[in-house]
């Protein structure tokens, strides 16, 4: 430890006054063993005093030596030690003072009781003794008085605590030593307060400045959507184990070892005045913002990771921040954990009547599965996930246990089923406000087949196997009703004319007159058939089918439903149609068979395969026309 010059001052100073008294003493104890002599009546009693004063002197000695080699110590520990040495043999010389004074006022009183003279030598030498003695005597008290020897030597033991604990490896074993010993001997001294105050001072700052984050001075308030704090609020999560399973477990371990020695008290209160100061206070304060912002679903499941990263450190807390001094710690604490209940109460309870609160909304022009009700099964596959639902069954049961209600897991699956059934009471009032029948059969299939999407998550789990097939059925029921609704009036066309009912080959054998009345017939219906079928093609092009595979056999099933009519159709009446000009029948087929199988498989495609399949169906329909046209009697089994 470096001495300081202040240190070295008092050292001289007190060195100078030791020489003078030792002196002093030297030459009382010469002067008594001569008056020994000349006063031989009063020898013994004399002969008792030097004994308590030559004691003194080698004290006094030792004394002289041990503030030489406080100067000279190598290291805190022997610097300890010379403290502790001094102090007791500064202890030893005060007791030895009051010893000899006490000799020496015996012996006066007994002499001048038995006639000695006040002017007596003998006398006059031993009253200067006695002040010399008493002079000596205040020298521990000087020393612990500022600018004394051991005041100046206990503050540098102070100085090197304070340095020490500042320092990164401060629990090693060599510091720990170091530590220990420090307060043990400033206990000594009756500085144990001095001690403790420095310690909390140092520790606290040490903490304050890794607690030095900028979001918790952050004000919340109800107008604040949860997204715009959510880096904030994963900060504190991970800054709150942080606190408590690395700083405070660090700072409540380093009070016990460093303050073992000294009462069980003191590590409490160091520890409790520390957590107070530091930081964790302001850490909780801001949990509890947390739950003042505004209230919607998200919200939840970020209070559901707050309320979780506190039960994860629930047992290290309640071990750390016990006692008196923590009581505040645990208030703020007791009041976060409240906030987080009643937050996640309050929006858990309240989404059926969320839900329910959508159902004026109109449904998607597209046909497709609102974003509510992908939000909300998604949302409840979440809130059902290993690591939400049992913090929320915990939530519900402290909740219902502050209100003397018991807890029973079946609440917590009701409540998800009263979502879903608000949300299916959503799809039927929606599907009853498309006015086109075959949009309301798309955006149910959608939506079933969505419900279908759920099988091997923890929603499809919990409703279970019969509600999953239920949904399949009705996704199955109205996929074949859209294919009946959409094409069905469509395909009538090519039935519904008597004119028709005949083959071409009948017609043939037919007057002139009928074959032509026959051929008008036929390109009206062709006519009407192509116009009906682009309107439906363009009024449904921007419709869509969420599942890839559906709509891939939603594709197939209108190819088979449609194409094989529209073939059947052109192999009957074909050699009819090319009979009055045989170049003129490409003006009246629209679509070829092909062609038109091209554009119902490119129906509900995503665009960009779309308009690849549109390229495509545009370049087999030249190919046939073409074909059509350069062969007049082609058959459309060829096609």
């Amino acid at each position: 430890m470096e001495k300081s010059e202040t240190f070295s001052l008092v050292l001289n100073k007190t060195g100078s006054k030791i020489e003078e008294i030792n002196h002093k003493l030297l030459s009382l104890e010469a002067d008594l063993k001569v008056e020994r002599w000349k006063a031989s009546p009063f020898s013994d009693h004399i002969r008792h005093t030097i004994a308590p004063i030559s004691a003194v002197l080698r004290v006094f000695s030792t004394v002289q030596e041990l503030e030489k080699s406080l100067m000279s110590s190598d290291g805190v520990l022997g610097y300890v030690s010379d403290v502790k040495r001094l102090g007791e043999a500064m202890k030893l010389l005060s007791s030895s003072c009051v010893l000899a004074l006490n000799w020496l006022e015996d012996t006066i009183e007994y002499l001048t009781e038995k006639g000695m003279p006040e002017d007596h030598p003998c006398g006059l030498r031993f009253k200067t003794s006695i002040e010399l003695l008493r002079e000596l005597q205040m020298t521990e008290p000087r020393a612990y008085l500022k600018g004394g020897i051991l005041y100046t030597a206990l503050k540098n033991l102070e100085t090197e605590f304070k340095r020490i604990l500042k320092e990164e490896q401060v629990l090693s074993k060599d510091n720990l030593r170091k530590l220990q010993a420090i307060i043990k001997r400033l206990h000594a001294h009756t500085r144990l307060k001095n001690c403790v105050s420095v310690y909390v001072k140092v520790r606290t700052t040490v903490i304050q400045k890794r607690f030095e984050i900028g979001y918790l001075e952050k004000t919340i308030t109800e107008a604040d959507n949860v997204h715009d704090i959510e880096g904030d609020i994963d900060q504190w999560r991970s800054h709150m184990e942080i606190a408590v399973r690395e700083i405070y477990e660090f700072e409540s371990k380093l009070c016990y070892d460093v303050f073992e020695d000294v009462g069980e008290d003191v590590p409490l209160r160091c520890f409790g005045d520390i957590a107070s100061n530091s930081g964790i206070l302001p850490l909780l304060r801001f949990g509890s913002r947390i739950s003042k912002c505004k209230k919607d679903p998200p919200k939840l499941l970020e209070l559901l990771d707050c309320f979780s990263t506190m039960d994860n450190i629930r047992l290290e807390f309640n071990r750390i921040f016990q006692g008196e001094q923590c009581s505040e710690v645990r208030r703020v604490t007791r009041e976060l954990i409240s906030n987080l209940v009643k937050g996640v109460c309050e929006i858990f309870w309240e989404l059926p009547c969320q839900v329910e609160l959508q159902r004026p909304n109109c449904p998607p022009l597209d046909g497709g599965v609102p974003r509510l009700v992908s939000v909300v099964t998604e949302y409840c596959n979440k809130l059902l996930g290993n690591s939400n639902k049992p913090i929320l069954s915990k939530i519900l049961e402290i909740d219902l246990g502050w209100k003397n209600t018991k807890y029973q897991e079946e609440l917590l699956t009701g409540h998800i089923y009263n979502i879903l059934r608000e949300i299916a009471l959503n799809l039927d009032a929606w599907s009853s406000s498309n006015k086109e029948t075959a949009l309301s059969c798309i955006f149910m299939m959608n939506n079933h087949s969505h419900f279908c999407g759920l099988r091997e998550t923890h929603l499809g789990e919990m409703m279970g196997e019969s509600w999953l097939n239920a949904h399949e059925q009705y996704r199955d029921y109205y996929a074949a009703l859209y294919v009946k609704e959409s094409w069905g009036n469509l395909l009538s066309l090519l039935t519904t004319n008597k004119a028709q009912t005949t083959s071409s080959s009948s017609l043939s054998a037919s007057s002139p007159v009928k074959r032509k009345r026959a051929r008008e017939s036929i390109k009206r219906t062709l006519q009407a058939f192509s116009k009906g079928f682009d309107e439906i093609y363009t009024k449904q092009s921007n419709w869509v089918v969420d599942d890839d595979k559906l709509a891939w056999k939603i594709c197939q099933a209108m190819v088979k439903t449609v194409v094989p009519r529209y073939k059947s159709y052109l192999q009957s009446y074909i050699k009819l149609l090319v009979e009055e000009d045989p170049t003129s029948d490409s003006k009246h087929l629209y679509y070829t068979p092909k062609g038109l199988e091209m554009k119902l498989k490119a129906m509900f495609q995503k665009k960009e395969e779309t308009e690849k399949r549109d390229k495509e169906s545009h370049f087999v329909n030249k190919v046939m026309d073409l074909e059509i046209s350069h062969n007049s009697h082609m058959t459309l089994e060829a096609i």
